[in-house]
């Protein structure tokens, strides 16, 4: 009952022989084989997957980053926002107290307006501008227009 192989190299000549021996011994290194191969496959599986998921994590871990620095930019423009309108509204706060007094609204007015108590003589005094002769020039210009003007009149 016994099978003779003979190998196909032509180097090697030999008969395997066909025995229960035989057939255990192969199919004992098979296993060995199977065995290997699924110890490879779980250890590529192994080392692949968690690299796999480990860098999926760190791209989502990054995109928080940023969305956090933005809003974290955000809201300190917001803050900063936030005080200039706080100081805005104190000044404002501030401005309607002084304009609840009488005796400021006569103060601005006078200023402004160029209005006076009785028994006041409101003088103006020039400015810097004019002092350099700025204006006198401009008057004269003024002037000259409004001759020309006047001469098309006629």
């Amino acid at each position: 009952m016994t099978k003779r192989r003979s190998s196909n190299d032509g180097q090697q000549n030999y008969t395997k022989l066909d025995n229960d021996y035989v057939r255990n011994t192969d199919k004992a290194i098979n296993r060995k084989i199977q065995a290997r191969k699924r110890k490879m496959r779980r250890i590529a599986f192994f080392a692949i997957v968690p690299v796999v998921i480990i860098a999926f994590l760190l791209n989502i871990i990054s995109n928080q980053n940023e969305t956090l620095a933005a809003k974290e930019r955000k809201k300190d423009e917001a803050n900063q926002h936030l005080s200039e309108l706080k100081e805005e509204r104190d000044s404002l706060n501030l401005k309607i107290k002084q304009l609840e007094d009488d005796e400021y609204i006569a103060k601005l007015l006078r200023k402004d307006y160029f209005l006076s108590e009785k028994g006041e003589v409101i003088f103006i005094i020039p400015d810097e501008k004019d002092k350099k002769g700025d204006i006198p020039e401009k008057k004269g210009k003024k002037d000259s227009k409004s001759e020309k003007e006047g001469k098309k009149d006629d």
